[in-house]
Formats: structure tokens, C-alpha cells, sequence
């Protein structure tokens, strides 16, 4: 009896133990692709960008300026095109906090805190929410959305707490 109580706890724990790591390495997965796309954004290189990003990316900006909030919609094309006409560490996107959620069926979401910096000087900050799905070639983006509050001289805390 003691055996098969022993028996049953061990395979309890191997399996407990390879669907964390399977967990783990998917987490991993994810979080390399949006890290591929925050470099590919500072280094700059769209050849990075474009192994990420889905063929229906889309991205929205609820942007904040003197008038108000406004809404900023890319496309894949736009996206790449910026890229392509980037200096090294232009864009450089400071991720501080992210959280991951996974569904099994090939969803996942990254939410992100935020700074971005402009040529070295922070510039705006917020938060980021990445959408990837998991296709035959990997996980990738296929939306991006973020809130872009400058920080006019104000501090990271005060501008977008949290």
C-alpha cells in the first residue's frame, strides 16, 4: 500500500513538474517575441520586426495631447516602414512591469508598463498590451496597443502611476 501511495504521489509530481516547465518554456516563447520587437524597434531592424510580426498586425494608440486623447491606428506596413527609417536608439521602449496570460488555444496577451525614451531622454510612458497567437512559425504579434502619456518634464510615478 505504501508503495502505491508512493507510486501515485511521484507521478503526481513528475507531471506537476513537466507542466510547469512547459509552462515555462511557452512564457518564454512569448516574451521573446515581444522582446524581439522592442529591439527590433531600438536597434532598428525591421528584419527582426517582420519575423515577429503577424501578416494582419494592427496596432492602436490612445494618445494624449494638449487637445485631448485621440486614437492612433498602424498597420504592418507603417509600422515597418518607421522602422526603416530609424537611427539606433531613436525608439527604445523600457518595459518595467509585464504580467502573461496563455490560453491553450494558441492566445496570449502581455500587459506592460512603460517608458519610452526618444534619443536617451524619457518621453512618454504608459501601458502596453501585446496579442500574440501561436501559428506553425511561432508566436506572433498580431495586435499592439498601448496609452502614450508625455511626460513633460514630470516625473515616471507622477505621469503614469501604477
Amino acid at each position: 500500500m505504501r508503495t502505491l501511495i508512493r507510486s501515485i504521489a511521484l507521478s503526481v509530481a513528475l507531471t506537476a513538474t513537466q507542466a510547469t516547465s512547459a509552462q515555462t518554456a511557452e512564457n518564454q516563447e512569448v516574451l521573446a517575441a515581444v522582446h524581439t520587437l522592442v529591439n527590433a524597434w531600438r536597434e532598428p531592424s525591421v528584419a527582426k520586426a517582420d519575423a515577429v510580426l503577424h501578416e494582419n498586425y494592427r496596432a492602436e494608440s490612445w494618445q494624449l495631447s494638449d487637445k485631448g486623447r485621440f486614437v492612433f491606428l498602424e498597420t504592418r506596413d507603417h509600422l515597418l516602414g518607421q522602422i526603416a527609417t530609424l537611427r539606433p536608439g531613436l525608439w527604445d521602449v523600457r518595459l518595467l512591469h509585464t504580467s502573461l496570460n496563455i490560453d491553450p488555444n494558441g492566445l496570449a496577451v502581455v500587459w506592460a508598463k512603460y517608458v519610452f525614451y526618444s534619443d536617451g531622454r524619457p518621453n512618454h510612458c504608459g501601458y502596453e498590451a501585446y496579442t500574440l497567437i501561436h501559428t506553425p512559425h511561432g508566436w506572433r504579434v498580431i495586435n499592439f496597443a498601448d496609452t502614450d502619456t508625455p511626460l513633460q518634464g514630470r516625473s515616471r510615478d507622477a505621469t503614469c502611476p501604477g
